[in-house]
């Protein structure tokens, strides 16, 4: 008769490498094939010794083996392709590994660590479908799935489906609600999804818990910063970089906050500083932040050459060469890229690179090109048809030479008389942008504007409006344009209306954050702007009040 149960001889040993006592687990699997050459499981556990030592060319010799052996029952086979599946991965050989580790869950399907293994296979392939589906899998099979849904929570980081990764990571939390570590990835997920409030309680829980690292610490500073509490953001990102002093990004993060609260030159030297020390992405960071710094002074020269860096930060790619500036007849293609607000800036670079080529006018706002009365719009072409170049609106000013100061005269003309009384307004940027927050206005806020008497208020936007403004249509940047045109006054926040009044030389209020973009710092863009601020350190929404209050009293004091 057979026993029930089998004794494996291993098992000590495997308990001792489970312990992390290699030592022990060692001599007791050498002493296995002292008396039994070749026994399978004890090589396998040589190999799993090999491959926690670094020595993956080892273990997959090792576990090759151990499979050349007969009589393995299914789920010990199962663990050596595991095991062989992780060490070829780690040799660079992922499709092997992946092969091996199919086999693992032919052979043992019900055992999560063999999906988790085949999810790591699908990850190193770039099939970032298949890795989080066998992970799934696995979270699905496991006793404790904390380990496999961390791993899966930051697949969908990465992929930025950050709402799937806060689902992740908050199960994590449910099951170890006082791990610091589970609590900060939940922390870093909630900012991805603009979910700040919450992210910035999870991200101190986190804090409190054990996890007051530099990666925690520069998720709360860059939280803080999109609340609007930026001596905050600054104290806390200044704590990340005492704990990691060479880390670009959390430099750059803490860099970022410098600009917003002023502290130019601190910010620029710390930006030179990761230049000097970093390369890669962080670099051209690092320098693109720089350039913003540079072109709010004026400092032209310098600031569109940095401004390039976007390029690799945007990874801008194109089939065509990127247009030298250079003149001659073959057409050169001009794309947009970022905001619609960027695009209307940078349209009057138009008129000098006409000048030099034929233009096909590949942006959303291209229809506002009609309305340039200096444009040649002889040179403009089809949108449609070859080019022999390419080149974005926002790199004009580089590949022209551009050094001087911009002229704030009017580039856009529309048909359209102005109406006495009528104002304009704009209280909302595009959601998207992770520090909209401190960008746009609270509707409520807007109520400050109803006492002021003998004008009337248009909306310059779509969607929802306070009943006592006018709506209009606005589907297209034309349209945009003509409405503005008849506008005695645009009140705004920094977003395309906002260029459009300065493009077509309307008297434009800008309702502007704390710090601000350095399209509105000490060179002037446009010819007729006056800026309205919160008070310095203000919360976001008794900010926004006390600027509409501004307004509504300036507004009172304007004669129509």
């Amino acid at each position: 008769m057979r026993p029930l149960f089998s004794y494996n001889p291993t098992e000590p040993a495997f308990a001792c490498f489970s312990a992390g006592d290699l030592a022990g687990a060692e001599a007791g699997f050498r002493a296995i094939l002292a008396g039994q050459p070749g026994q399978p499981d004890a090589l396998h556990g040589m190999a799993c010794l090999a491959r926690a030592r670094g020595q993956d060319a080892t273990a997959i010799a090792l576990v090759g083996r151990a499979l050349q052996k007969s009589g393995i029952s299914p789920d010990r086979k199962a663990r050596m392709h595991i095991t062989l599946g992780l060490a070829l991965i780690a040799q660079g050989h992922a499709e092997a590994g992946r092969a091996a580790l199919n086999v693992a869950v032919i052979l043992q399907p019900s055992d999560p660590r063999a999906h988790a293994a085949l999810g790591e296979a699908f990850e190193r392939l770039g099939c970032r479908d298949e890795a989080r589906a066998a992970l799934e899998k696995a979270a699905a099979l496991s006793a404790d799935d904390s380990f496999v849904r961390t791993r899966l929570g930051g697949l969908f980081l990465e992929d930025g489906l950050s709402g799937q990764a806060v689902g992740q990571f908050r199960k994590v939390v449910n099951r170890r609600p006082q791990d610091g570590g589970a609590l900060a990835n939940l922390g870093a997920a909630l900012f991805a999804c603009n979910a700040f409030d919450e992210a910035a309680t999870v991200l101190s829980q986190a804090c409190e818990r054990g996890a007051r690292t530099a990666e925690t610490l520069n998720s709360l500073g860059l939280v803080e910063m999109a609340l609007g509490d930026l001596r905050a953001a600054c104290e806390t990102l200044r704590e990340a970089l005492q704990l990691r002093p060479s880390d670009g990004r959390i430099a750059n993060s803490l860099g970022t906050v410098l600009m917003e609260i002023g502290r130019l030159e601190e910010a620029e030297a710390l930006f030179g500083a990761i230049m000097m020390r970093e390369s890669g992405e962080e670099a051209d960071r690092a320098r693109f932040n720089r350039a913003t710094i540079l072109l709010g002074q004026g400092r032209f020269a310098e600031g569109w050459r940095d401004f390039e860096s976007r390029r690799s930060l945007l990874r801008l790619v194109s089939d065509v060469p990127h247009w030298d500036g250079s003149a001659g007849e073959e057409p050169v293609a001009v794309v947009g890229e970022q905001g619609l607000g960027d695009e209307v800036q940078f349209l009057r670079f138009l008129t000098e690179a006409a000048k030099r080529r034929p233009l096909r006018l590949r942006f959303r706002a291209a229809a506002l090109a009609d309305l340039m009365p200096e444009l040649d719009q002889g040179r403009i072409l089809p949108a449609d048809g070859p080019v022999a170049a390419e080149v974005s609106l926002l790199s004009l000013p580089a590949v022209l030479g551009m050094e001087d100061v911009p002229s704030v005269r009017p580039y856009l003309t529309v048909p359209e008389r102005v109406e006495a009384g009528r104002i304009g307004v704009c209280w909302l940027g595009n959601p998207s942008y992770r520090f909209d927050r401190r960008r746009s206005v609270p509707v409520e806020c807007l109520d400050a504007l109803r006492q002021v008497s003998d004008v009337r208020f248009v909306a310059l936007q779509r969607g929802d409006v306070p009943d006592w403004m006018e709506q209009v249509p606005l589907e297209t940047p034309v349209d945009l344009a003509r409405e503005v045109e008849r506008c005695a006054l645009v009140i705004s926040v920094d977003t395309l209306v906002a260029h459009v009044a300065g493009a077509l030389g309307r008297p434009l209020w800008l309702l502007n954050r704390e710090g601000g973009d350095w399209r509105w710092k000490d060179v002037d863009w446009y010819g007729d702007v006056r800026q309205f601020r919160p008070p310095s350190g203000a919360a976001v929404a008794a900010g926004w009040e006390a600027v509409l209050r501004d307004v509504a009293e300036a507004l009172s004091l304007r004669v129509w």
